[in-house]
């Protein structure tokens, strides 16, 4: 008994002049809870950490794929960006995530995982489309070189409305006599419009007497579809043609079919062609049109059955303002 007490406080003075450290006594159950939870933790992390996302990134427009396009998951500052080839990888923290994809000129979309770990995707151009012709008018003095020299035409557009631009066109022409070469436009522009297109409606009309002998007068509804340098044109046509030395009299539809283009600098012109193709006539137009700053000008070509026409057109263009009354 007396060593064995003797032993025990030995043991205690050892502890307490331990110089190298304190030695802590632990319970086991303790030790294993402690072991438990940083397993856990561990696991979870290495969850988080393992849910990895992949993916390519298209343009809509021309389907090539896109490099540098940022990719983010939502809320955090985790992101990466695409590869040369628009490929990109990412660590996520939820399988459930939402990723941002963000690119100069196109529109910044959100896509959620939904447990997905492969993400392909096609992205729409963030386009934004100015159109400067509301507003204005335009005066021209005009000339028919063959049949009707003198002449005029004015163009009006309206200010912007939430369907699209108004515009209307009045041109006359005559050679003081017997000949008359009358042509109306209205038209509704820019209705319905996109990226990569618009659409213009229009109703046409057209009027000749020539030389006590033809009498001419003809409708058409017409639909512009103008993509970036060309446009389409379709529609359908009426004409009441009278030749009285042949006893001719024709009131007949068909339709209309045509095809425009669009080209640049210094006069910034347009040209159209278009053709009515009735059951007994053909009727041509084209309207070659451009301006330069103030200067504007227009050159057109028409006929009909043995009437032709070729216009010159040279005229001013300037722009009005409304003021509001309050």
């Amino acid at each position: 008994m007396w060593l064995s007490a003797r032993r025990e406080r030995s043991t205690l003075q050892s502890a307490r002049h331990f110089r190298h450290g304190v030695v802590l006594h632990i319970r086991p159950e303790v030790i294993n809870y402690l072991t438990l939870c940083l397993l856990i933790l561990s696991s979870a992390t290495i969850s988080r950490a393992q849910f990895i996302v992949t993916g390519k990134i298209f343009s809509k427009d021309d389907k090539d794929s896109l490099p540098g396009v940022n990719v983010v998951e939502k809320g955090t500052k985790n992101g990466t960006v695409t590869d040369m080839e628009g490929h990109f990888t990412l660590d996520v923290s939820d399988f459930n995530a939402t990723l941002v994809f963000s690119f100069i000129g196109m529109v910044t979309e959100e896509v959620p995982l939904k447990g997905q770990s492969v993400i392909n995707f096609k992205m729409k151009s963030d386009c934004h489309k100015d159109f400067f012709d509301s507003r204005e008018i335009y005066i021209y003095g005009s000339s028919g070189i063959i049949n009707t020299p003198i002449g005029g035409q004015i163009n009006v557009a309206s200010p912007w409305l939430p369907f699209g631009l108004i515009k209307g066109q009045l041109n006359y022409q005559t050679n003081l006599n017997q000949n008359e070469l009358i042509n109306a436009q209205a038209e509704l522009s820019h209705s319905i419009s996109d990226c990569g297109y618009d659409f213009d409606f229009k109703w046409n009309y057209r009027s000749i007497s020539f030389n006590n002998d033809i009498s001419s007068v003809a409708n058409s509804v017409e639909t512009y579809i103008n993509f970036r340098r060309f446009s389409i044109v379709a529609g359908y046509s009426q004409i009441n043609f009278d030749r009285i030395e042949t006893t001719t009299n024709l009131n007949e539809s068909g339709v209309l079919i045509g095809f425009g283009t669009y080209f640049g600098w210094p006069l910034r012109s347009s040209i159209v062609a278009k053709i009515s193709i009735y059951k007994d006539l053909l009727e041509y137009q084209t309207i070659l049109e451009g301006n330069y700053k103030k200067l504007i000008y227009f050159v057109k070509y028409y006929k009909v059955d043995s009437f032709n026409e070729l216009s010159l057109g040279l005229g001013v263009r300037f722009g009005y303002g409304i003021k509001r009354h309050e």
